[in-house]
């Protein structure tokens, strides 16, 4: 495992290491925006959501709300709580502030998800005599700049691994920093309860204390095979983790967006570059129409295919799931109550990138999935399998950027892509559409089967206002 044995420590570290990560978090962030965005609101409880909490401030939390509550419970706890519904797009705005000023200090960043980031500052701080008190004063530095110039507060973490910068994290909030020194992270890891570890959790660590394991450092004493024997995979991943170690590659390194250093020239900061993308959204009605649903479908593929074309990937499998609601005159007619999920998926040979060639899959999956006797809550799409584009088609990205001139919106027509489903017709749209929004937003411009929302959902710049706007990218 990364030419280590166990056992070994990395002891103290030392500039010619060179490795040094950091993490950094967005505190209460959904609700810290709505807060920013209406000062009316600083000091006030808010809660961010439309069923259960997705983001609550710091007044909210002193008052008992928790993040993922039911908000009827959230509301009984507080009764002076301000819901809001929120607006991922916004945030996100927000969220590129800020990652744009660590990327100031920092060229290897990596967005990990809307609110928090890694970035490896080894290199950074390699040339100070004083490593660590470098790494400290540059955290610092980032937390005073993203305070001045958003209003936002941030936590950051650093440490050898990301498993500790991101644990070091959750001691540094509100609004800190705090640093695991290399050469000190058994001793930091005795600190954290077993449950925080990640892969771990609540449910193994009421089972571990079934066989009296109820500490870091008791886990730490079961070894290697019978560890791997136990978890399996993720056995081998914690024997390392709770040694302080890289637990695989990942865990070692920070990874920039699409391969190159985020604030290109192009100017686009992508999601985090996880194994999967996906997009969902809840219903504002249960539906059975399939017209509103290959519509939702159209534009959940459509959003997603753009965010996999920002990020400089391609997929080489897409799934959709389903959340479903029974008729029950149509379940007892039958002698059957449907599933309450459904999911099916296919292989994308080969992978691609093309909102006209994978949106054309998906509703082919949608239309097998679809039955007279539900109706769907909850629709989605995950793309999987990902991996980086060739460089001819990354140059065809940025080269439908230059064609596109000062067209306005509405300039590019479905049809031209019908010269051939996902060839290359098809991608010089995308490359246009893609220019488009980045210019007038997303909203400027719908393409394909998700027209038929036109009318049915409020649309602004951002595109569509679906069911969880606080969570929809």
């Amino acid at each position: 495992m990364l030419g280590m044995l166990p056992g070994m420590e990395w002891g103290s570290w030392h500039p010619a290491r060179r490795r040094l990560l950091l993490h950094l978090d967005i505190d209460a962030f959904l609700a810290s925006v709505e807060q920013l965005l209406r000062p009316s609101l600083l000091g006030s409880p808010v809660a961010v959501g439309t069923g259960v909490v997705a983001s609550r401030s710091y007044e909210a939390k002193a008052r008992g709300v928790e993040s993922a509550m039911r908000l009827s419970e959230a509301r009984r706890r507080c009764p002076e709580l301000v819901v809001c519904e929120g607006d991922a797009q916004r945030a996100a705005r927000f969220r590129e502030r800020v990652a744009a000023i660590v990327a100031q200090h920092i060229p290897c960043v990596e967005l990990s998800s809307l609110d928090d980031l890694y970035a490896d500052i080894g290199e950074v701080v390699a040339r100070e005599l004083d490593g660590l008190g470098a790494a400290r004063a540059l955290a610092e530095r980032i937390r005073k700049e993203v305070r001045q110039e958003t209003g936002l507060s941030v936590a950051q973490g650093i440490g050898t691994t990301r498993t500790l910068a991101r644990l070091a994290t959750t001691r540094a909030k509100p609004g800190g920093v705090f640093l695991v020194e290399p050469g000190r992270e058994r001793s930091f890891l005795d600190s954290v309860p077993l449950c925080e570890i990640p892969g771990i959790g609540p449910k193994t660590a009421q089972e571990l204390a079934l066989y009296r394991i109820r500490s870091v450092a008791e886990l730490r004493l079961v070894d290697f095979e019978l560890m791997r024997a136990s978890f399996g995979k993720r056995g081998e991943e914690l024997y390392w983790k709770l040694r302080g170690l890289p637990a695989n590659d990942k865990d070692a390194r920070v990874r920039p967006q699409g391969g190159v250093l985020l604030g290109h020239a192009g100017g686009a900061w992508g999601e985090g570059l996880g194994a999967q993308l996906s997009r969902s959204s809840s219903l504002w009605i249960p539906s059975g129409d399939p017209d509103e649903l290959r519509g939702y479908m159209s534009y959940l593929s459509d959003r997603a295919t753009a965010a996999l074309r920002r990020q400089a990937r391609q997929a080489g499998r897409l799934d959709l799931h389903l959340q479903l609601e029974a008729l029950p005159e149509k379940a007892l007619a039958v002698g059957r109550v449907p599933p309450e999920f459904l999911r099916r998926g296919m292989a994308l040979r080969p992978p691609t990138a093309c909102r006209e060639l994978i949106t054309a899959r998906a509703l082919m999956l949608l239309e097998s999935m679809l039955s007279k006797r539900y109706r769907v809550s909850k629709l989605g799409l995950t793309l999987s399998r990902l991996r980086d584009l060739p460089e001819r088609e990354q140059a065809l990205l940025f080269e439908g950027a230059l064609d596109i001139g000062a067209a306005s919106p509405g300039a590019a027509s479905p049809g031209a892509a019908r010269a051939g489903l996902g060839g290359p017709a098809a991608r010089r749209l995308d490359a246009a559409l893609d220019a488009l929004r980045a210019k007038h937003g997303f909203g400027s411009i719908m393409a394909g089967e998700s027209i038929a929302l036109l009318g049915q959902l409020a649309q602004g710049r951002d595109g569509f206002r679906l069911r969880t706007p606080s969570l929809t990218l």
